[in-house]
């Protein structure tokens, strides 16, 4: 949030535990069963088995309820942290998209969003 107070995100972001696997790019170490922490239409948060520098990239496998099919993208590390919640995976990044393209972009875009409004229609309605 800047100084004003106003919102400085281009898109919404929203915590979800979406399934996920992993590669850091330049590695053969495919990691499955990755569970996101947040998920935005410019980034995602989820836990790394591995530290990771500050634009290191990564090749994201991203699964939507109820579908088949991923959605892969890349992404750059923008901040890493060490998490103590959990021993597999004793870090937590932040990724910005890198090179992806407007239909990807645009379905994670729109998952988010379809969650933000879930969930204002239930605190609507209590």
């Amino acid at each position: 949030m800047s100084k004003d107070g106003s919102e400085r995100r281009e898109y919404i972001r929203i915590g979800t535990e979406l399934l996920v696997s992993y590669t850091v790019l330049n590695t053969k170490v495919e990691n499955k069963g990755v569970v996101t922490r947040n998920v935005s239409g410019a980034g995602i948060r989820l836990p790394l088995k591995e530290k990771c520098k500050i634009g290191t990239l990564i090749k994201i496998n991203l699964k939507f309820p109820d579908e088949k099919k991923t959605v892969s993208f890349d992404a750059k590390v923008v901040w890493i942290t060490p998490s103590n919640k959990n021993k597999i995976y004793p870090y937590e990044a932040g990724a910005a998209f890198v090179n992806i393209d407007f239909l990807k972009r645009t379905k994670i875009s729109n998952y988010v969003q379809y969650l933000n409004r879930e969930h204002l229609l239930k605190e609507f309605f209590r």
